[in-house]
C-alpha cells in the first residue's frame, strides 16, 4: 500500500495532468486527515498590471470562484502580509471581514468561515497567494497550521514548478529575439499589448468556451512566444523594408514550422509532456497564422479545426499589426481597425466571438495600447 509521502509525491510529478488536477489530488489527501478544509486555491500576481488573479482551485464543495481580479493596491490587508511576507488566520470570516468586495461576498455566499492564507515567494518577489478555506468557524488551530504549512509547501512548489518552466521558455525566446534582432520589427511593448489583448478576449469568451482561469493565464504568458520561429529567418528577409517576393514569402512563412520544432524540443527538455500549458504553448506558435476560410498557413485549417488559443491569438496580432506604427506602415485609426476585424469575420477569416470579445471591451482594450505604447 502506498504511503502518505509517496501519495504526495505522485500529486506533485505527474506532469502529464494539469496543475489543477495536481492541487485537487494535494486537497484529496489533506481531507483524508483533514476533511474540514474545504477549499484550496492559488491566486497569481501580475507586477506590470498590479493585477491578483484566480488561477487554480479544488473546490469540490462548491462553485469556484472564477475570473476573479483585483488590484493589490486596493487590498491593503494582502500587501500587509506580502510586506511582513507572513501568513494570516481568520477564525471567523463574518466576524472579520467587513469590506463588500466581490472577493468576501463570494466567500460569505459560499459559507466559508475560516481561512488560512499564505504569501508564495520566489525569491524576494512575491508570486502569489496561497488559501486554505473551511466552512467550520476556529478551523485553522496550531496542530492543524503545522501540518498545512509541509502542504502549503508542496502546494506552492507545484506552482513554481511551473512558473519556472515559463520564464525558462520566455527567458530563452528574449535572448533568440534579442540575437536575431526581431525586435527591431516586434517591440517587448508589442509582445505585452499582445498577451494583454490574449487574455482580454479569453476572458470575454471564457463562459461560452469553458475556458479555465488555468487556461486564460498559460494563454497570457505564452502569447509573447507565438513569432519565436523567427530567430530562424534571415535578416535580409526578416528585417527587408519593402515588400517580400514571393520566394521571400514562402521563407518567411517556415517560421512557424520552425517555431514548432522549437517548442517541441523545449516541451521535451523540460519534461512538459502533453499537459495544458504544453499544447497551449504550442498551439499558440503552430496556429496563429490560420484563418477560418482555409487561407492561412501552414496547414490551411477551417475554423472548426483552428485551436481556440490558436484563433485568439490570431486576432491579438492583427488587431496590434493594425493599430499600431510599424517601419513599413502608419498606425490605422481606431475605428478602421474595427471596420476590418468586421470584415475579417463576415469573410469566415477570423472568430466572431473573440473578436466581439475584444471590441466589447473598449475601456480596457484602449486602456493598453495607452499604457504599454511604443516609444516615440
Amino acid at each position: 500500500m502506498q504511503t502518505k509521502t509517496n501519495q504526495l509525491m505522485d500529486a506533485i510529478s505527474m506532469s502529464k495532468i494539469d496543475l489543477s488536477q495536481r492541487l485537487e489530488n494535494l486537497h484529496e489527501i489533506i481531507r483524508g486527515r483533514y476533511e474540514f478544509i474545504d477549499r484550496i486555491a492559488i491566486a497569481l500576481y501580475d507586477a506590470k498590471t498590479d493585477l491578483l488573479k484566480t488561477f487554480v482551485s479544488s473546490t469540490p464543495d462548491g462553485s469556484p470562484l472564477k475570473a476573479y481580479e483585483a488590484h493589490m493596491s486596493e487590498v491593503p490587508s494582502l500587501q500587509t502580509l506580502i510586506h511582513l511576507r507572513k501568513s494570516r488566520i481568520v477564525q471567523d470570516i463574518d466576524d472579520t471581514f467587513h469590506a463588500h468586495s466581490d472577493h468576501t461576498e463570494w466567500l460569505k455566499k459560499q459559507h466559508y468561515l475560516s481561512s488560512y492564507t499564505i504569501p508564495v515567494f520566489q525569491g524576494s518577489h512575491f508570486v502569489a497567494f496561497l488559501f486554505f478555506d473551511s466552512k467550520t468557524p476556529n478551523a485553522f488551530q496550531q496542530e492543524t497550521l503545522h501540518f498545512l504549512d509541509v502542504f502549503a509547501d508542496l502546494a506552492a512548489h507545484l506552482y513554481l514548478v511551473e512558473l519556472a518552466a515559463v520564464k525558462s521558455l520566455l527567458n530563452t525566446v528574449n535572448l533568440a529575439t534579442d540575437f536575431a534582432r526581431i525586435r527591431d520589427l516586434e517591440t517587448g511593448n508589442h509582445l505585452d499589448r499582445m498577451a494583454m489583448y490574449s487574455r482580454l478576449i479569453a476572458k470575454g469568451i471564457a463562459e461560452k468556451y469553458q475556458l479555465t482561469d488555468e487556461f486564460v493565464e498559460y494563454l497570457h504568458l505564452f502569447a509573447p512566444l507565438h513569432d519565436i520561429g523567427k530567430v530562424g529567418i534571415p535578416d535580409k528577409i526578416l528585417l527587408k523594408p519593402g515588400k517580400l517576393d514571393a520566394d521571400e514569402w514562402n521563407t518567411m512563412k517556415k517560421h512557424v514550422q520552425l517555431g514548432v520544432l522549437m517548442i517541441d524540443q523545449m516541451i521535451e527538455d523540460l519534461g512538459l509532456n502533453q499537459n495544458t500549458a504544453a499544447t497551449i504553448m504550442r498551439n499558440v506558435v503552430s496556429g496563429h497564422h490560420e484563418r477560418g476560410d482555409g487561407s492561412g498557413y501552414p496547414l490551411g485549417l477551417t475554423l472548426a479545426q483552428i485551436p481556440i488559443e490558436s484563433r485568439i491569438i490570431a486576432i491579438a496580432d492583427v488587431y496590434d499589426a493594425l493599430s499600431t506604427s510599424r517601419p513599413y506602415k502608419k498606425a490605422w485609426s481606431e475605428e478602421d481597425v474595427i471596420a476590418e476585424l468586421h470584415k475579417e469575420v463576415a469573410a469566415g477569416r477570423l472568430d466572431a466571438d473573440c473578436v466581439t470579445a475584444l471590441l466589447n471591451a473598449t475601456e480596457e482594450r484602449l486602456q493598453i495600447q495607452t499604457q504599454f505604447a511604443d516609444p516615440i
